[in-house]
């Protein structure tokens, strides 16, 4: 059943087609399908990995971890600091002051959410985002403002620019609204994080949003970088044990674990479907095999007359079967690598030539398309399409095996 025999007559009616146009078209098709749901489902795995990955890194890179709160504000934030730093996942901790208000430059308003830092403890935080001549730009004279892209556009502002800050202010006992606070700033730098945040965030001194957020400039809280982020919400009550009382926490989970869970959700069912593509294409292999044995029935006749075992026959279909998975799967791995690792270069390319944004920070999680090939999802896509073909190809053959010579030779 494996001598060269079968290997051979298989490799030729691969390599040689056949005289049926009808057939050879077909062929054609079967390993066409095969080609395109290998090298989507590559595509696509690798387009999901990408925002996997950017989840984990950029989106929970620009965000805390996990929030500690204060009601009256922190004492002794270095202090603070040091005691949390000191507890096990924690990677660090900077003591922040965070308001919400209504930006207004001329007759442009957007609402903001403005971030008051300490310009020597955020570099762990935003220094991925924001660099660190930018922070110093904030402790020059007067009050000044670092503005997210999306935001300094919806304002139209740029460096230089007078901007107005209006913040809500609530009566002692929570039930009467006093008159807003107004502040003016300058905008002394502008910053792109390529996320939701450049459409709301403002960053200032923590010590000139201290005085806005009411707590007499000392920090709301502070704000924690992990080392496992999948563990925050243990680490945060790990946190709340190890202070006294009068502190409460926020963690990712709460503001982007929905987030999360639907990439995760949308990556499996995306894979599902476009392994179902593959299904399709190898439907197409077990026709143009079934039409290819009926093509080839005298030629069966005459091979099984001349002494072929039916083992020989299911062998030869079997190799014929192997290299249409074989070819189809290696180019469609091919062209789903290539295509991968240029993802975010052509959709970029596309946008510019079509001038359309097809992803909006303003809509989705980031601004651009993320695209990270990992090699054993390529590994397991091209093993999938070479078993469910070699699947395909067991009933043909045995339909092939099956032939009788006497029948099929008896009016040649």
């Amino acid at each position: 059943m494996f001598s060269p025999f079968p290997i051979f007559v298989g490799l030729r009616h691969f390599t040689s087609g056949s005289t049926n146009r009808l057939v050879s078209f077909i062929s054609f098709l079967a390993i066409l399908g095969l080609v395109l749901g290998v090298a989507l489902l590559v595509v696509v795995m690798s387009i999901m990995n990408g925002f996997d990955h950017e989840m984990e890194t950029r989106i929970l890179g620009s965000v805390p971890h996990v929030r500690l709160f204060k009601e009256r504000g922190v004492g002794d934030a270095i202090a603070l600091k040091q005691r949390l730093e000191s507890i096990e996942n924690v990677h660090a901790a900077m003591p922040f002051a965070q308001i919400e208000g209504l930006l207004a430059k001329q007759s442009n308003t957007h609402p903001v959410e403005v971030l008051g830092l300490s310009e020597d403890l955020s570099q762990p935080f935003i220094g991925g985002f924001v660099s660190p001549q930018l922070l110093s730009s904030l402790n020059g004279e007067g009050s000044g403002l670092l503005l997210a892209k999306g935001v300094a556009s919806r304002l139209s502002a740029e460096v230089g620019d007078r901007v107005s800050l209006l913040v809500p202010q609530a009566g002692k006992d929570n039930k009467r609204s006093l008159a807003p606070k107004l502040s003016v700033f300058n905008i002394v730098g502008i910053f792109e994080t390529h996320t939701a945040l450049d459409q709301r965030l403002a960053i200032a001194r923590l010590d000139v949003v201290g005085v806005l957020a009411s707590t007499n400039g000392l920090p709301q809280g502070m704000q924690i970088k992990l080392d496992d982020v999948f563990q925050a919400r243990q680490t945060g009550f790990n946190i709340l044990r190890s202070l006294p009382s009068g502190y409460r926490f926020s963690d990712w989970i709460q503001t982007h674990g929905n987030l999360y869970q639907a990439i995760k959700m949308s990556r499996n069912m995306v894979s599902l479907l476009v392994f179902l593509i593959i299904g399709i294409a190898v439907f197409n292999v077990i026709s143009m095999l079934m039409m290819t044995v009926i093509d080839k029935r005298p030629a069966i006749a005459i091979l099984k007359t001349q002494g072929a075992t039916n083992g020989e026959i299911i062998a030869t279909f079997l190799t014929q079967g192997f290299f249409i998975g074989a070819v189809g799967s290696m180019l469609g791995a091919l062209i789903g690598v290539v295509c991968a690792w240029q993802a975010s270069a052509l959709v970029g390319g596309l946008e510019k030539l079509l001038g359309l944004r097809f992803l909006n920070s303003e809509v989705y999680p980031i601004d651009y398309l993320p695209s990270e090939l990992v090699w054993g999802d390529v590994l397991l896509v091209v093993i999938v399409a070479l078993g469910l073909n070699f699947v395909a190809t067991l009933y043909p053959a045995i339909r092939a095996a099956r032939t009788r010579p006497a029948e099929v030779l008896r009016y040649e």
